[in-house]
């Protein structure tokens, strides 16, 4: 399952130079508040933070984990609850848990969209909004195109797409039921940060012996789903915690501002604003293949929660890699967030 809250400050090790470990946060919450962060900054004092306030009562940084959190909420025989694990708080989530009807609106969300499901999710519980997270392009055919291999009808693409339609003043197309623009600026301040996240646009898809495959039909993308890369066992996590972890300075510095000069840098994206989700996943998909091509893979193991393919890389040169491309993408995925904004409400 593709989780980027699930393992919340995740211990996440990364190699430097001096071979020493560093602090690292995750993507979720840690990546998606940079993200929300950096686009916070770009669109200060313009008729788009305007409208952002009015609409969420508070920031992007804030909002952008809204998504994650509804992963809390929980069905017991028909009855949706917010569920607060006292043992593994979600600090992240404190402003929509005590906010006056925080909890029941994520209860709502979660309701409306348990059932919508369209794609071929082998797994049951991957419909739901959870499916919305992500899309599986195999590493060998990165161009987004709905109907490939990897992509569903409410994929991760399809979703930003949904949203727009709806920031716009349009309806929520179907599968999604999207409560109006706060509900879908909540979900668009995470699902654009997801859209950047390699290892949620790009997969790679393994034979029982560690071999790449290129899948052709439901059927292999089954038999061979690494679930973007949660089946991928890597230096004692999966690979997709690893994608998920950003050093804390990292953080630290987006949340500061630091990275504000280098986002206004990133060249727009041509065409239609409906058209660049569908761009932005090609992109992603293409970068991802960065993440698999110096992984040497094992054939699969079956041990309970340690089933799936080992693998290893290079040190420190992969986890350096990882770490220019991570800051790369959530720079891109901050600066896009703004200008859907100010292109929306300008």
């Amino acid at each position: 399952m593709h989780c980027l809250s699930r393992i919340l400050m995740t211990g996440v090790t990364t190699m430097l130079l001096a071979g020493a470990a560093a602090p690292a946060v995750a993507w979720g919450p840690g990546g998606h508040q940079a993200v929300g962060a950096i686009a916070d900054q770009l669109i200060a004092g313009t008729p788009a933070a305007r409208k952002v306030r009015l609409l969420l009562g508070t920031n992007l940084q804030t909002a952008s984990v809204w998504a994650d959190c509804a992963r809390a909420v929980q069905s017991d025989q028909g009855v949706w609850t917010y569920v607060i694990d006292p043992k593994n708080r979600r600090a992240e989530c404190a402003y929509d848990e005590n906010r006056p009807g925080g909890q029941a609106a994520l209860v709502d969300y979660v309701r409306r969209n348990a059932s919508s499901c369209a794609g071929a999710r082998p797994p049951t519980s991957q419909c739901r909004h959870k499916a919305y997270h992500f899309t599986d392009l195999p590493i060998q055919h990165p161009a987004y195109a709905l109907g490939q291999p990897g992509t569903a009808p409410d994929d991760l693409v399809q979703t930003v797409g949904a949203l727009l339609a709806v920031l716009a003043g349009g309806k929520s197309p179907a599968p999604y039921d999207i409560k109006g623009q706060a509900e879908a600026l909540r979900l668009l301040a995470h699902f654009v940060g997801d859209l950047h996240q390699p290892l949620h646009v790009g997969a790679v898809y393994l034979s029982e012996a560690g071999e790449r495959l290129d899948p052709a039909t439901p059927q292999e993308l089954k038999d061979h789903d690494t679930s973007g890369g949660n089946a991928i066992l890597f230096e004692g996590r999966n690979l997709h915690e690893a994608w998920d972890g950003i050093l804390e300075s990292q953080y630290r510095q987006a949340l500061a501002g630091d990275f504000k000069a280098e986002a206004r840098q990133v060249a727009a994206t041509p065409g239609a604003i409906a058209s660049w989700p569908t761009a932005w996943a090609s992109e992603t998909a293409s970068r991802a293949s960065l993440a698999f091509q110096d992984l040497k893979f094992s054939p699969k193991v079956r041990a309970g929660f340690d089933t799936g393919w080992p693998a290893s890389a290079p040190k420190p040169t992969y986890a350096q890699a990882r770490e220019t491309l991570q800051h790369e993408q959530i720079v891109k995925a901050g600066a896009r967030l703004a200008k859907i904004l100010g292109t929306l409400w300008h």
